[in-house]
């Protein structure tokens, strides 16, 4: 816009297309902070039908509490009145009762249509089996997922045994009717970008990868999906994976840990009986994608690194991501980080510790800078004789693999992102284009802010378990420790621990 003379001219900054409320940020033991998530795409503003529920450990409560800490505009309006909200995450939205919890109702009731759940573990379909049943609506909330996950919800949660069946199959209450997703995207839907995205709700359509939450405790052959194996489709009744052994031990056998857990030692095999079957358990990654923009977020359930797992599918994940984020489409990802690295490998039960997540980050940021040297490759073959001879030789990519130690430095910031915390102060995040190395760390090489291959992205930290103890929070050691890891990998990415009540715009 126009500016008074002898000021600057204001440049708009670019609008947000996504807006994600964190209804949930933990994983456990304390049952009122449970993975949940909203996500909206701004373009559609606040309308029926609005709002995405990624998980629902905790759903309507978290709503309530969330609205009771925030003010709303009653100037001119008498108590019937609709009236706006003028801040916290559901800013600008209209309530149309006096207490929270009928307003918490309303927003469930009329703006969630569809619940993406990425895998059926209690602490995050919770919430969801609870308040359906109490508030009925004009038509049937939509329960997305892998198939997995959906005969997870028929056999085992809407049977008439655990919990009344609320669905709209096997003659029950119709209150729920399910949607079953295609791994890797529906073949037959979309367009260009979009190839594969199925749109669940008003102005969002997803695709969805299946990832491995670790293995069953049993081993034993009654359930898992049929993941590599051939068999009937009678396996298909929960969300564990089974992997057969067949004589084939490189196919099956984790890497053994070491004694202090710390670590995993590539020669050492666990020896496991002939035609043996163990379950891997299923979980999801979404890619949420904003129809009007393009622009994408990556929600992941619960998962365990690759390098453990007996079923490794994280690297698909991240190459699908990649070109994303390297066009800049994606700026968001939301991914477990359940311990911190006190916690062994052989008690981390399927889920991240710091000392995983960055090698995780490295093998994203491998996959980018593949993704950019092939660009770049392209360009200069299209380029004329001149320009191809003044350029200077590719650097190789650096292999990012190996788990490094971590290393003091400082914490880093980032641009075109903000979050509307809990009490209702905006933390805005300012970028740098290098980072400080400090005198420990002048081995290391000093990169450039064009060479941080995850410059950008943000890593937005979820399902963090509590200690119960009179230690410091969980989320603040492993954010120190996430911290001193980037510091020597020098990614580029930013870490974000996720609290109950943030408001995330991407």
């Amino acid at each position: 816009m126009a500016g008074a003379p002898g000021k600057e001219v204001e440049v708009e900054a670019e609008q947000p297309a996504l807006q994600v409320i964190v209804l949930g940020s933990g994983g456990g033991p304390v049952e009122d902070n449970i993975t949940a998530f909203l996500v909206r795409s701004t373009a559609v503003g606040w309308k029926k039908g609005c709002l995405l529920a990624v998980d629902a450990g905790v759903h309507l409560a978290a709503i309530s509490k969330i609205l009771e800490r925030h003010k709303a505009d009653r100037s001119g309006n008498d108590q019937k009145q609709a009236v706006t909200l003028i801040d916290g995450p559901f800013e600008g939205l209209q309530i149309p009762h006096s207490s929270a919890s009928a307003n918490a109702a309303h927003i469930s009731r009329t703006l969630v249509d569809t619940y993406l759940v990425t895998h059926p573990h209690l602490d995050h379909i919770s919430g969801f089996v609870v308040n359906t049943a109490a508030m009925p609506g004009s038509r049937p909330k939509r329960l997305a997922g892998l198939p997995s996950t959906i005969e997870a919800f028929k056999n085992h949660i809407f049977n008439n045994v655990i919990w009344p069946n609320l669905s709209d199959e096997n003659n029950g209450a119709g209150l729920v009717t399910y949607m079953r997703l295609v791994e890797g995207g529906s073949p037959a839907l979309g367009d260009g970008e979009g190839k594969g995205y199925v749109e669940v709700c008003d102005g969002l359509s997803v695709k969805t990868w299946g990832v491995s939450h670790g293995h069953c405790i049993e081993r034993h052959s009654h359930r898992g999906s049929s993941f590599g194996l051939g068999s009937s489709s009678s396996q298909l009744d929960a969300s564990p994976r089974q992997r057969t052994t067949s004589g084939s031990q490189s196919q099956l056998q984790p890497p053994s840990r070491t004694s202090s857990g710390s670590g995993f030692i590539p020669g050492e095999l666990l020896r496991v009986e002939s035609q043996e079957r163990i379950c891997v358990y299923d979980s999801s990654a979404y890619f949420i994608r904003d129809i009007a923009t393009g622009k994408e977020i990556l929600m992941f359930g619960d998962v365990e690194p690759d390098t453990i797992s007996l079923s490794p599918r994280n690297k698909h994940v991240w190459s699908e991501a990649a070109p994303k984020i390297a066009s800049g489409h994606l700026r968001g990802v939301f991914i477990e980080c359940s311990y911190d690295d006190s916690v062994s490998n052989d008690y981390l039960y399927g889920h991240i510790a710091p000392r995983f997540m960055i090698e995780e980050m490295k093998c994203l940021a491998n996959e980018v800078r593949k993704v950019k040297e092939n660009k770049k490759r392209k360009r200069e073959g299209n380029g004329d004789a001149l320009g191809n001879s003044r350029r200077k030789p590719t650097r190789a990519v650096r292999d990012l693999s190996p788990q490094v130690s971590p290393r003091s430095g400082r914490t880093r910031n980032s641009i075109d992102f903000e979050i509307m915390q809990a009490d209702g102060q905006n933390e805005s995040l300012k970028e740098v284009d290098e980072e400080e190395v400090t005198g420990e760390d002048q081995s290391l090489p000093i990169r450039s802010s064009s060479e941080l291959p995850l410059k950008g992205l943000k890593i937005v930290i979820i399902h963090m378990k509590e200690k119960l103890n009179d230690g410091p929070p969980v989320g603040e050691l492993i954010m120190k420790q996430l911290q001193d890891y980037e510091a020597q990998a020098h990614l580029g990415c930013e870490f974000v621990i996720s609290k109950v009540g943030d408001a995330m715009y991407f």
